[in-house]
């Protein structure tokens, strides 16, 4: 009886001391506790009832779909003024945003509604730095114009594309955006990201492709074709390029509600 009892205390204490020692080596069992502070601000009113707001970040910009996002703590959704810490792995986060979600409406790229920048508004979002896995970046601060934020619907706009001559060395994919907030004459007002709906990737070195925008209701001032170049911001000379290659169309297009409108074509010549 002495035996058995002894030898039911060490098989205890072994299996005690591996759950220990697993629970000391195994890193996936720790909390993360590197991350991204700041203070998320509020103004306007959301064009729906909000169902959740939550904080994202993306692994990759432009972001192709909810994939590439990682979705963070639920936040309140009527309040002006909100801190928040958002725990992230140690690594480079392109962008960093709030996204919301109305009601009866399910979550979208469109779903972000508030973006952080590192300077003032612009095509590309802050990229943000997490070093090591008890860094904290603080004071990134977002502001989140609700009046801004769209719906997600079935809203879609779709085209064709072909391309011509050999595609630039430095891009690595195109897409077609959609803005709502675009002119170059009388003066060159630019969108921001807030402003622009994605369509799919078109890989490096296709010849032609078909493009779908995930778009929302709205009267589209412009309609163009954007070249990606890996670890770059957007900015005034992509779109300029854009142009150069006959990526552009400045035909306004209005979009209603459910609808799958037909966008323009696109014939690039690269040069």
């Amino acid at each position: 009886m002495q035996t058995s009892t002894c030898k039911l205390t060490f098989c205890l204490i072994a299996f005690a001391v591996l759950v220990i020692l697993n629970c000391d080596t195994n890193p996936g069992l720790e909390p993360i506790r590197s991350g991204i502070q700041g203070t998320i601000t509020y103004s306007g009113e959301w064009p729906a009832t909000p169902a959740e707001v939550r904080i994202v970040s993306a692994k990759k910009f432009p972001p192709t779909d909810l994939n590439d996002l990682i979705i963070g703590e639920s936040i309140p959704v009527n309040s002006t003024s909100y801190p928040y810490t958002f725990y992230v792995k140690p690594g480079t986060y392109p962008l960093l945003g709030v996204a919301w979600r109305a009601q009866d409406a399910s979550w979208d790229i469109i779903s972000i509604c508030g973006l952080y920048f590192s300077g003032s508004d612009s095509l590309s979002p802050g990229e943000l730095i997490v070093n090591n896995n008890r860094d904290v970046v603080p004071d990134i601060n977002i502001h989140v114009n609700r009046s801004r934020a769209h719906k997600v619907t079935d809203t879609k706009i779709t085209g064709h594309l072909s391309f011509n001559g050999a595609w630039p060395d430095s891009v690595s994919e195109a897409r077609v955006i959609a803005t709502t907030r675009f002119s170059v004459f009388p003066s060159i007002v630019l969108p921001t990201l807030l402003d622009i709906a994605f369509s799919n990737s078109i890989p490096r070195d296709a010849t032609e492709g078909e493009y779908t925008i995930g778009a929302y209701p709205g009267t589209f001032a412009a309609i163009g074709v954007l070249f990606i170049k890996p670890g770059q911001t957007l900015g005034l000379g992509d779109i300029a390029y854009s142009i150069s290659v006959g990526g552009l169309n400045a035909t306004p297009l209005v979009v209603n509600e459910n609808e799958t409108a037909v966008g323009p074509s696109f014939e690039i010549e690269f040069k």
